[in-house]
């Protein structure tokens, strides 16, 4: 094995056993840091310089990829880097030197609890049943997939989310006998949704594409599974919820990271002044 690819899996190690990152992050560093070889061949940390970086970066911009992607691809090369000074190895490389890219601002989408109602017409049970929980509880797709039964008791779900944290989140008295009626129909054992072969849950691109024809089939296209948690925020802000209580809902660590989510109320002044003024 070149000393590059042991030096990947090192560095991935801790990010995941000291760390303690999420599999998703695991799995965007390993396939950036292999990219990122493949198109260098650097051999050994110790050859990576500011030219070497520079070159990849500009051919991911060249290719047409976004600021904020490009940012992704800086923020856990340069990680990879500093891991590695940390250690003691010297190289040429200085993060210092190394540039942030503009990024344009991304306009979330969201649904109206109406909108979702319509989804839901046309949805088969079990796509509904993903839906109305990633509606009712803001839960991201990664631990809607990994569901069991066993993290069920009531209209309560705990479960082991994003950053190992465990969190606890609440669906509605008919989302909960809709699941019911689900677990009884299909002889549902362990993982919500069936296990594949291996004993595994199905995986978040299968059920990402579920949702999406479904979604598209209700006449929404563009759909993407994350836009149910930012409509679990927006219509909590609607409603009258605190940025505080938004975030504990959330389950994130930084108000600042919720205060991403609530952006609702774009296209929404005139209706909001009617709502108190008119």
């Amino acid at each position: 094995m070149k000393a590059i690819y042991k030096q990947i899996e090192d560095y991935i190690f801790y990010c995941e056993n000291v760390r303690k990152m999420s599999p998703t992050t695991i799995r965007a560093k390993r396939y950036i840091l292999n990219d990122f070889i493949k198109e260098t061949s650097i051999k050994n940390i110790k050859s990576l310089s500011n030219q070497t970086f520079n070159a990849y970066i500009a051919k991911k911009s060249q290719s047409g990829i976004s600021g904020r992607s490009l940012n992704a691809y800086t923020t856990v090369v340069v990680a990879f880097a500093k891991y590695y000074r940390e250690l003691g190895l010297a190289t040429s490389f200085r993060p210092v030197l190394v540039q942030k890219f503009k990024e344009r601002k991304v306009e979330r989408k969201f649904y109206t609890p109406e909108q979702v109602k319509m989804v839901l017409r046309v949805a088969d049970s079990e796509t509904g049943l993903m839906i109305r929980i990633m509606f009712e509880t803001g839960m991201r797709i990664a631990e809607v997939t990994k569901l069991r039964l066993s993290d069920f008791d009531g209209c309560k779900i705990c479960f082991i989310g994003k950053g190992s944290k465990m969190r606890e989140v609440y669906i509605r008295n008919e989302t909960k006998s809709e699941i019911e009626k689900y677990i009884k129909m299909n002889g549902v054992k362990d993982f919500l949704w069936g296990a594949t072969l291996n004993g595994e849950p199905p995986t978040a691109s299968t059920i990402r594409r579920k949702m999406q024809a479904t979604f598209l089939e209700a006449g929404f296209s563009g759909f993407y599974p994350h836009a149910l948690r930012h409509s679990f925020a927006t219509n909590l802000q609607i409603k009258g919820a605190s940025a505080a209580e938004i975030k504990e809902m959330m389950g994130h660590s930084s108000i600042a990271t919720t205060e991403r989510y609530l952006h609702g109320f774009n296209g929404k002044m005139k209706e909001l002044f009617n709502k108190y003024w008119a």
